[in-house]
């Protein structure tokens, strides 16, 4: 069954609402005038108001709706539908009911009462059960009201032409209605088209504004403190050269400045290309991620195994790069600490998703105990993975090597 229509069950409890209003004042009226309680006409006041009543309690409880799911409109259109058609009819057993004129009268009656459901029915289900519609209830108009008529003749004829020419009424307002709201949905999912492009146009801009900044930086970092650092490493390799022989102490302290001076250069560099993934935008992640861990495995000597698919889904440029750092910063802490002999490093496709699980053979670690700077490092691929949605798992015991596994399940547009 469909969901709902917004808008669709607060149209039908109004409706509701104003039928209760309007039989509850016919009927007091009525009483009134006739001086009677009980009379076919008076029993069809009754019973259509209570329907009413009973319909607006229907429609205003939320649990019956939980409870009966798809069926939950159905029931009520029906009920609105049946009762009042045959309530309508009892007027058949008063003895005026040869009066033709009010025989048309009564019919004509129904007409408002049942286009509601009717514009209901063809809002949420369309112009396939509007015809339904229209024609059971001619039907069974018809089939009522030919034995009361009994011949057909010139007299007749109005009278059994009412449902016909009420169920021609009825099937050009469900088509209209039909239309109008395939019209409404298909300019809803058009929106959504447009919408979704211009997130997508957006991300792009916003990608693009994010590379421009990253080079930006890129090069501010290059021309101050990349090339002060190597004019420092220079400076310092000069004054070392000018020192006197004896001078042990302080050769031991530019030794240190000089390794100090030299790794923060070292580290500047690998910044620097940190900001600048071409790589990954240029190559695409699998190529990306091989030739990062080939050149991790050329610095520290470990044996690479690497597992890539070829068949990997497009994801979202933030995703690609969320698995690039992570691969980075799993491959930098393994160079750096694990001493590992071999490296196994998988990315696959898992539906319409990707996982990512780099092992190691190396020192482990105990992650309760690791120090600050690793702590970081973990820390930082967890905010990763958490602001693309994707899941993080570390696993590592001393002695016993370490395994990042990073998996992000993709989204339907």
């Amino acid at each position: 069954m469909n969901v709902i229509k917004p808008g669709l069950l607060r149209v039908f409890r109004y409706f509701t609402a104003i039928a209760m209003a309007y039989y509850a004042v016919v009927a007091v009226l009525s009483g009134l005038q006739t001086g009677q309680l009980i009379n076919p006409g008076q029993v069809q006041l009754y019973l259509n108001l209570l329907t009413n009543i009973v319909l607006f309690g229907y429609l205003s409880w939320g649990w019956l709706q939980r409870k009966l799911k798809g069926w939950y409109l159905p029931v009520g259109l029906l009920a609105a539908t049946v009762i009042p058609i045959f309530s309508s009819l009892i007027y058949l057993a008063e003895p005026q009911v040869k009066d033709l004129s009010l025989m048309i009268v009564r019919s004509w009656l129904l007409f408002p009462i049942l286009l509601v459901p009717l514009v209901l029915i063809a809002w949420q289900y369309g112009f396939l059960y509007v015809m339904i519609f229209t024609v059971v209830t001619a039907i069974v108009e018809l089939v009522v009201l030919y034995p009361v008529v009994t011949e057909v003749n010139i007299e007749t004829l109005p009278i059994l032409g009412l449902p016909l020419i009420r169920a021609f009424a009825f099937g050009t307002a469900g088509q209209i209605v039909a239309h109008l709201t395939e019209i409404q949905q298909a300019q809803s999912k058009a929106l959504l088209r447009a919408n979704y492009q211009l997130s997508q146009h957006a991300e792009t801009l916003e990608q693009l504004a994010v590379s421009r900044e990253r080079n930006r930086l890129a090069r501010e970092l290059h021309d101050t403190l990349a090339h002060t650092l190597s004019g420092q490493t220079v400076n310092l390799e000069a004054i070392k050269l000018m020192l006197d022989p004896d001078q042990d102490e302080i050769r031991r302290m530019l030794d240190r400045a000089l390794e100090n001076t030299r790794a923060g250069l070292s580290e500047t560099r690998r910044a620097l290309k940190d900001l600048r993934p071409l790589a990954l935008e240029d190559l695409g992640l699998g190529i990306a991620i091989r030739n990062l861990a080939q050149e991790a495995a050329a610095r520290a000597g470990f044996a690479l195994l690497p597992e890539i698919a070829e068949d990997l889904p497009k994801l979202p440029p933030q995703v690609e790069q969320c698995f690039f750092r992570i691969a980075q910063e799993s491959l930098e802490n393994i160079v750096r600490h694990a001493g590992a002999g071999q490296v196994r490093l998988r990315l696959e496709r898992d539906g319409r998703g990707v996982w990512l699980a780099i092992s190691d053979d190396g020192a482990g670690a105990d992650l309760e105990r690791i120090d600050t700077t690793e702590k970081l490092g973990l820390q930082g691929m967890q905010e990763r993975a958490a602001e693309v949605g994707g899941k993080l798992v570390v696993h590592s015991q001393p002695g016993k090597g370490t395994t990042v596994h990073f998996s992000y399940e993709g989204r339907d547009d």
